[in-house]
């Protein structure tokens, strides 16, 4: 059954009067999380110019995600980041003739990317950018005003309208290779994981303000398998960003016995694969194979994996939110509302706000980026509550 989009769902005008798109290009080098957000706008727009020639550029740390999409949402994916700069991607763009650009990012390597482009240039407006995105392109076309407190997804969706894909797909379905679901399928069988109530436990985040405590996650495993669910602890074996963290965890509670193979599984150093191939094969086991019957973490691109509601999956999630808005960045889910109703149909947010936290419809503390002394937010967040809420979901299936 097709997803209802919000009776007030905002759109935004659509382009009159302008020559059609045959050569599109979608800015967008964010990160793994922030790819899933876009993949209702790129079904939609890839339904709507099903003709149209169209170039991704995403980061990176999205391309493990992004390059499987070539031949299917994009035609050809450029990848920001490493030996490829933004003027190398700027000149890869200029060689395709590309007569649209749109940066759907609004940060400054996205608007970089913008400068000095020939074609129609299209940003978002400076308050809905970052940084000096705006700067860099002062004479482009701008994406009409949003209203502050909508969700990420739905901004994204105005973009796309915007472009005239005006009819919404609300589905995050990713293309993954033959060898990840392998490997996905592989786990499931070492394990005998369609046995028993599978819970999965994703450890990390980028930042380290939005990490649940370590000891906090060791305490749910145990109370999880003292109820009789079985384990699955998941994250990112190679993360410099974070100096390897998940993978620290997992060795600490190898050490504590925590991990036992049998009812508590660690999936994050278990298998020696490339990190890009592990994060496809967690992206299919996460969505697509119907193992973990709640999946526990927080603000990251894993949870957005397991926990985004749209026509191809839908999975139950508990959330664990601090200083980040969630009611922004929360898996998508149509039945949650901020910041009344923050438990849906099937993604809860568990979020304290000791107030210092994110006020209105901002987007963060002051705290995330630059560090946090106390961390209250999350540690407040107790083990107990969280095994409730995963309770709950469980018997409401």
């Amino acid at each position: 059954m097709p997803l209802r989009p919000h009776t007030d769902m905002l759109h935004i005008p659509v382009m009159t009067d302008t020559p059609p798109i045959k050569r599109l290009a979608v800015i967008y080098p964010k990160a793994i999380g922030d790819f899933l957000f876009l993949l209702p706008a790129l079904h939609s727009i890839r339904k709507a110019f099903p003709d149209t020639h169209i170039t991704l550029v995403v980061k990176s740390k999205q391309a493990p995600l992004a390059v499987p999409q070539k031949n299917v949402l994009a035609d050809e994916i450029l990848v920001l980041g490493g030996r490829s700069s933004w003027r190398d991607v700027r000149r890869r763009l200029s060689e395709q003739k590309a007569d649209t650009v749109v940066d759907m990012a609004g940060n400054d390597q996205a608007g970089l990317i913008l400068t000095w482009r020939g074609g129609r240039r299209i940003r978002p407006r400076l308050r809905d950018g970052k940084g000096l995105c705006a700067l860099y392109s002062p004479f482009a076309e701008t994406f009409p005003r949003l209203p502050a407190g909508r969700h990420r997804v739905e901004e994204l969706l105005c973009f796309a309208e915007h472009l005239g894909a005006t009819e919404r797909v609300y589905s995050f379905r990713m293309k993954l290779p033959d060898q990840a679901v392998e490997e996905s399928e592989k786990v499931i069988a070492a394990h005998d994981l369609h046995s028993g109530t599978v819970i999965a436990l994703n450890l990390g985040a980028s930042r380290d303000t939005k990490r649940w405590p370590a000891e906090h996650f060791r305490e749910l495993a145990r109370l999880l398998v003292a109820a009789g669910h079985r384990v699955v602890l998941m994250g990112a074996r190679a993360f410099k960003a974070d100096g390897h963290y998940d993978r620290g965890v997992i060795e600490r509670f190898i050490q504590d016995g925590v991990v036992n193979h049998e009812t508590c599984i660690n999936l994050v150093t278990n298998h020696d694969l490339p990190p890009g191939l592990q994060l496809q094969r967690d992206a299919h086991f996460l969505r697509y194979s119907n193992v973990p019957r709640v999946t526990v973490g927080n603000d990251t691109g894993p949870m957005h994996m397991a926990g985004s509601i749209g026509d191809d999956a839908r999975n139950k999630t508990v959330s664990l939110f601090g200083p980040t808005n969630w009611g922004r960045y929360a898996p998508y889910d149509a039945s949650r509302r901020f910041p009344d109703t923050p438990r849906g149909d099937w993604n809860h947010v568990l979020s304290f706000n000791p107030g210092c936290g994110p006020v209105h419809f901002q987007e963060a503390c002051r705290c995330y980026r630059r560090g946090c002394a106390h961390k209250t937010c999350m540690v407040t967040l107790t083990p107990e509550s969280v095994f409730e809420a995963v309770t709950a979901m469980i018997t409401a299936s």
